[in-house]
């Protein structure tokens, strides 16, 4: 491979972007007035260097015109590398600040050793403040790199998704990640930088694999494995190469080899799925990589898929359509699941963030992309949906079987979002369509099924099947609320009672009837002696005229009783868990 190829080399001849447009666009990590001295210039690269890093030895022009990420410098290294970048060509510098100074603002928030190097070079220096991570920096400044610079196919500047990908999988298998493409160049990364081996350093570094590591690969057959099928391949550990172990599997479309994704075991252990979610992100970056070989754009692609399965998943479009397009049998079923983050679990709040939720959603992807070939994941109504299409309708005894799974992965996906996001995150597994144009029906359902889970916050996921019971009383009621004429007067009468004096009887009486008369349980429930609760029931059958032998009494009485008390309590009681 000649240097032209690389993408550091194309970016020399294409326009820059200024450097204070990069620093405004960074504004969401960088944090408003962000420390910032030196002159101004383009920016046509991002390079990631470390203290140890001989600047002056890379290869022709690298550094010319790039934006150098100084991730690990500390101290008087901050300077060294500024004078050694600037020497090299570079545009710009993005340092860590310490943690006084990231109090500051403006360019007095970098030392003066620092501004001094920057004035002396002739380099912007950009400060990242204390726990801004070093590949946010880079996928976001890439992604800045790429607005309106045309079609150059899919280099570091051009995949700010795969970067999102790459960033999720890091987080979901504990290790650091690389996306190569066909050709073996480095087009997107993601993990905590002082965790990366020498060969990681050099891949990222100079945007392509090594040839010694290259040429052990091909001796060991992983080149040929990976093309044969959705193998994950253990590379065990090469100390004499710089590489720690290493997990990979290829990426394809139909037959075709397009790249492949690394992990490369990090300080710990890789987590015990790592291969599992592998396969799943190995599915999705195939959507991105496909578009190098025809200079699409990765980005437009996605976002027509996106909107696409949203229109399937609301019936916008027509579902026979859209199937093809999407490459999904339009005669196959698909079990439907509905995700609400619940916002931070201490604040009790309801669908988390935008952020959160784009976070958790790249999760939830790469979780259905394991599990179920083709699966989409949309985002709708401040939710989260996986349309997980499967072949004809199965037995009912296979198909209880296959819900079984299908409730245990999803216990384990919710399990991981509530770990990763911080979130109070619940699932529903809505039910299957048996046709495509049923989606819409089932998204429905699970979105009546999430609002009726979240009053019961410690149960994470549960059937609509499950649910069913408690939604047809919740409709019985709502049809209720809606019809003032219908109502059963001495109950009612009962809870205005209790209202005026200050009595229990309403709430005693319900709770008594949905016990069956269990009169222990409910006194236990009730804080009371049993005698108390006896006492109580007597005295609300005495002002009610109530009949609790016949059935059309019990069940009207505990209607009403639902309808009239306040919310939160007719809820809670109204509904139990799942």
């Amino acid at each position: 491979m000649n240097d032209a190829a690389l993408p550091g080399h194309a970016a020399r001849h294409r326009p820059g972007t200024p450097v204070d447009t990069v620093v405004s666009r960074l504004a969401d990590l960088l944090g408003p007035g962000p420390a910032r001295c030196g002159p101004g210039g383009e920016v046509h690269d991002v390079v990631i260097a470390e203290p140890d890093e001989p600047l002056d030895a890379l290869p022709g022009d690298e550094l010319s015109g790039a934006l150098v990420l100084a991730v690990g410098a500390r101290g008087p290294e901050v300077a060294a590398m500024v004078s050694a970048a600037g020497a090299a060509g570079a545009t710009a510098v993005a340092v860590r600040l310490p943690a006084p100074a990231s109090l500051e603002r403006g360019g007095g928030g970098l030392p003066a050793a620092v501004r001094a190097a920057a004035e002396r070079a002739r380099v912007a220096v950009i400060g990242v403040p204390p726990g801004v991570r070093w590949d946010r920096i880079a996928a976001q400044a890439r992604a800045v790199l790429s607005d309106g610079q045309g079609d150059f196919g899919i280099g570091p500047d051009r995949s700010g998704d795969l970067f999102s990908l790459a960033e999720t999988v890091a987080t979901l298998t504990g290790g650091l990640v690389s996306i190569e493409d066909a050709a073996h160049r480095v087009v997107a990364y993601a993990g905590p930088g002082d965790e990366a081996d020498e060969l990681r350093r050099l891949s990222v570094l100079g945007r392509s694999c090594p040839e010694p590591y290259l040429a052990l690969l091909r001796r060991l057959g992983v080149h040929r494995r990976l093309r044969e099928g959705d193998e994950v391949v253990t590379v065990a550990e090469q100390p004499e190469l710089g590489a720690r172990g290493r997990l990979v599997t290829g990426v394809s479309s139909g037959r075709r080899p397009l790249g492949s994704i690394w992990v490369q075991e990090g300080a710990r252990p890789l987590a015990e799925r790592a291969p599992q979610m592998l396969r799943g992100a190995a599915r999705l970056a195939a959507l991105h990589l496909v578009d190098h070989y025809f200079q699409g754009d990765a980005r437009a692609r996605s976002v027509s898929r996106e909107e696409l399965s949203h229109g399937l998943l609301t019936g916008r479009f027509d579902a026979a359509a859209l199937a093809a397009h999407l490459g999904i049998d339009p005669t196959a079923g698909a079990d439907v699941l509905a995700v609400d983050l619940r916002g931070p679990v201490d604040e009790g709040g309801s669908g988390g963030s935008e952020a959160q939720r784009a976070e958790a959603a790249g999760i939830v992807s790469v979780h259905a992309a394991a599990h179920r070939e083709n699966a989409l994941v949309v985002q709708a109504c401040g939710q989260i949906y996986a349309v997980l299409p499967s072949p004809a309708a199965p037995s009912a005894g296979s198909y209880a079987d296959a819900e079984a799974t299908l409730l245990r992965w999803t216990g384990d996906l919710v399990a991981t979002l509530r770990r990763l996001t911080g979130t109070g995150a619940q699932a529903v597994l809505a039910g299957r369509a048996e046709r495509l144009t049923d989606i819409p029906a089932v998204k429905r359902r699970g979105h009546r099924a999430l609002a009726l889970l979240a009053r019961t916050p410690d149960v994470p996921v549960a059937t609509h099947t499950r649910l069913t019971p408690a939604l047809l009383v919740r409709d019985t009621l709502d049809l209720l609320d809606g019809a003032p004429d219908i109502r059963f007067p001495p109950v009612a009468a009962l809870v205005d009672r209790d209202r005026e004096q200050g009595t229990d009887l309403a709430r005693s009486l319900l709770l008594y009837l949905d016990a069956f008369g269990d009169v222990g349980a409910v006194a236990q429930r009730l804080n009371v002696h049993p005698n108390t609760l006896r006492y109580r029931v007597r005295r609300a059958v005495a002002l009610t005229g109530l009949d609790l032998d016949d059935p059309e009494h019990r069940l009207a009485a505990a209607l009403q009783l639902r309808l009239d008390l306040d919310g939160r309590e007719r809820e809670r009681t109204a509904f139990p868990a799942p």
